[in-house]
């Protein structure tokens, strides 16, 4: 069986830290195999099988768990077309020990499954976690978060990291900790994930997102969620998504010199007639008119 050191996936002794998204298709497997560091595991899409010492345990989308080192483990994809989408989170447990340890002396995090392996790196695995739709978002926004700021290596970026990943674990104790509590109730969940579903839309309105996509997020029907969304939020998903490409739009007209097809395609409309359209009915203006009475301020 393979064993993974440190030095073959983190990043640095100072900084041992990974975050990848894996993609297996049909039938596809990783072998047993071992590691020194601990392994956070969000299935992201699809499903699958993971086996855990020995054991074969099935995964799909939503599901949270947790390999502490020395654990043996492997992966295999489901049957279905939708590929195995996984990301993995590698940390040795010296990044997080002191912090997770003053967490665990003033927060109330007893039930909290996932801080047992930077305390005790023999843990034994316990629990998985399944998300709800609405943690699904919040996962990916979080997840997302820390991701950009581990590619793109700001200065400062280490520290970013290590703060939304302490975000992620305490966001991921309190939905563990919720299935042990009275949940919210169904208009307050509701509100919840509408306006989730809405700062979603904020980081991804230059996507190609649809009604479709926003609503199989939600587990909703098409019907169901358009009229949620607009209760909760005040507009169609459509308005609210063409609103918050235009405002970018008129930013980008303003501030740069990009042509008005390339400010178009920037914000997410591949028709450059119906982005002129759009803007017109929402700007009273074209964009070219825009541009030239909203010249660069600095």
């Amino acid at each position: 069986m393979t064993r993974f050191s440190n030095d073959a996936f983190l990043e640095s002794p100072d900084f041992p830290f990974h975050l990848a998204l894996y993609e297996f298709k049909r039938g596809e497997s990783v072998a047993p195999h071992s590691h020194e560091f601990i392994e956070f595991v969000y299935v992201y899409g699809g499903t699958g099988t993971h086996e855990y010492r020995g054991i074969g345990y099935p995964i799909r989308e939503g599901d949270v768990f947790v390999i502490e080192p020395g654990a043996e483990h492997a992966y295999r994809a489901g049957s279905d077309k939708q590929p195995l989408e996984v990301y993995n989170i590698l940390v040795a447990p010296a990044l997080l020990r002191h912090e997770m340890e003053a967490l665990f002396r003033v927060s109330s995090f007893v039930d909290f499954f996932y801080v047992e392996p930077f305390l005790r790196e023999s843990a034994q695995f316990q629990s998985r976690l399944t998300l709800t739709p609405q943690h699904r978002i919040e996962m990916k926004l979080l997840i997302e978060r820390i991701g950009e700021e581990y590619r793109e290596k700001k200065p400062g970026y280490r520290i970013l990291v290590k703060t939304r990943l302490i975000e992620m674990l305490v966001f991921l104790s309190r939905c563990y900790s919720g299935l042990l509590h009275k949940p919210m109730t169904s208009n307050a969940g509701e509100e919840s994930l509408m306006r989730r579903i809405a700062e979603f839309i904020e980081l991804h309105h230059a996507s190609p997102l649809t009604l479709a996509q926003m609503s199989q997020m939600c587990d909703m029907s098409q019907s169901a969620f358009t009229l949620k969304f607009k209760q909760h939020i005040g507009k169609s998903f459509l308005e609210y998504r063409n609103d918050i490409r235009l405002e970018t739009a008129k930013k980008l007209l303003a501030s740069t010199d990009y042509t008005i097809l390339r400010v178009s395609q920037e914000v997410g409309f591949d028709d450059l007639s119906f982005f002129n359209k759009l803007f017109k009915q929402a700007e009273g203006v074209t964009p070219g008119q825009f541009r030239r009475t909203n010249p660069e301020t600095g």
